[in-house]
Formats: C-alpha cells, structure tokens, sequence
C-alpha cells in the first residue's frame, strides 16, 4: 500500500514508518505497531485541527491499521496489547543483544549500527504499551548512543571504542541523537529485512559476517570501557512430571498456554529455536501440571 508522504510537521514520525515498512512482509506486528505509534505521535505533534497533508497520511495509516485487523483476527501479537508488548520487546532486545555482542568484537560495521539503531526505535514503539522500566530504558539510551558513535567514527574514518562511554550515558546521549541523522534514517531501518546473510550456529537468528561500511584499518582496538548492559536471566527448565495426565486448567490458565504456544510459532518464524523450545515447555509444564514455570 502506498502512503502519502510525511508531512514536515510530523517528520519525526519517519523514523517509525520505515520500521514499520522494513517488518510489513515479514512481521506483520512489528509493522502494525510501529504504524499506530506513528499516529498517535502524529496526533500529539499536531493537536487539534490539522493541515490536510497530515490528515491525509492518518487516514491513510488508519485505513491500513483497520485492513491489517481485520485480517490477523487470530493473531494476538495484532489483537492483543500484552502479546504484542512482549513480542516486539523480545525482538528488540534480541537486536540489542546481537548489537552489543558485534561491538565488544571491534566488528563495527552496518548490521552492528542498525541492530542498535532499530533497538532503540522499537523500544520507542513500546511506550505506547505503558511506562517503559527502567532497564529497557537504560537500554534505549545506549542503543541510539551506541548507533550513532559507530556510524560517526566510521564516517571520518575513526576506531570506534568496544563498550559504554567513560561519562554518564545521560550526558552523551543527546549529542548523538539519531533523529538528526540523515545518513542512518535513510538507510534501511532493519539490517535483516532484504536478503539476511548467512546465520551462525550460536545465533541462528542474526548473519556471521555483516558487510562494513568502511574497510577496517589493521590496529588493535583500544580497551573496552567497564559498561555492561543489564542481561535478563533465562528461565530455568524444570524436569516435567512423569505423568501424561493434564490438570483441571480454568480458562485463564488455558489462554496462558495458547499465549506460550503463540510465542514459540513466533519464535520459529525468525528461526529462534532456544525461545520455541522454552515457551513450549512453558506451555507443556502449565497443561501437565497447572503451574507456571
């Protein structure tokens, strides 16, 4: 579907949009959200009545927000705002995951930039779902600084440094502020989007060797900075009970397991084979025996 362009009014909205562009043919809940987003944005930037180039580009928005309903009515990453509160903030920390692990690797390259860079735009997305805590919040502030240090070393042909910042992230953040950057915003949001490159065995879910922007020159990183992003546990496997009998499950319990069960198949679309097998044992443990993990 082809939408009318952005309105100056609006322009931070762009950033949103081309997330939303980037996911719609291969995650449909990314895209919805990113979109619905943009429009309330849109409305907060421009209360009251409103000049007919932005009018234009909500409706437009609406209409495929409605379509895109009505379509995935058995989607509850579209249907429902918990489901699809925890799927694009998996999604964001798997980048932001895949980001930090390039950059204390010294591999500063396109794919290391824009897994930050979409990190911090999704996290963005997930104020709409309520108060962000404090570690996804943490989290988006080092995203968008990690982004555009990279992309600003690389692009006068600096080393940039592995890790944090030596200065409260606070300070730094707005001077790398990604939004004014013309370069990154028009380049495609999603390094993953066309054409993936080739998955390793330990993350099947991003590329080994990301393309660079510019060639590395052949000196020894400097010492990394003592930043360390807060890392959230995994949840620990249970053995499950012997007995193939299912308990008495009321009907809350039972939408709690279609909820693990909805994760997994999301999982498997984009090849996260250790989160499917996590949220279906969840959602085995919770029939067999009533409780949750």
């Amino acid at each position: 579907m082809q939408f009318p362009p952005v309105p100056p009014e609006v322009k931070s909205i762009a950033h949103f949009l081309k997330v939303a562009e980037e996911h719609e043919e291969r995650n449909v809940v990314v895209a919805y959200w990113a979109r619905m987003f943009a429009c309330q944005r849109a409305m907060q930037l421009v209360p009251g009545k409103k000049p007919d180039s932005v009018s234009k580009l909500l409706i437009a928005l609406m209409d495929w927000m409605e379509m895109t309903k009505k379509a995935n009515l058995n989607n509850d990453g579209i249907t429902n705002d918990t489901t699809a509160h925890a799927l694009i903030e998996e999604y964001a920390l798997q980048l932001f995951s895949y980001g930090d692990t390039q950059d204390r690797a010294s591999n500063f390259n396109k794919n290391t930039i824009k897994a930050f860079y979409t990190a911090g735009i999704l996290m963005d997305i997930l104020e709409q779902f309520g108060p962000l805590s404090e570690d996804i919040q943490g989290k988006r502030k080092y995203a968008k600084w990690k982004a555009a240090y990279i992309h600003n070393c690389l692009k006068v042909g600096d080393i940039p440094i592995p890790g944090g910042p030596d200065e409260n992230l606070d300070n730094v953040v707005h001077r790398a502020d990604l939004d004014k950057d013309d370069d990154i915003n028009t380049a495609p949001s999603d390094p993953f989007a066309v054409n993936p490159p080739p998955r390793n065995d330990e993350n099947p879910f991003f590329p080994t060797e990301p393309s660079s922007l510019t060639p590395q020159p052949s000196v020894a990183p400097p010492t990394p900075s003592p930043y360390i992003p807060v890392v959230n546990p995994t949840t620990p496997q249970l053995p499950m009970p012997a007995s193939s009998d299912h308990a008495a499950l009321s009907p809350e319990k039972i939408k709690k397991a279609q909820k693990f069960c909805k994760f997994a198949e999301s999982a498997l679309d984009y090849e996260d084979y250790k989160a499917a097998i996590e949220n279906l044992n969840k959602a085995l443990h919770l029939i067999k025996t009533g409780e949750e993990l």
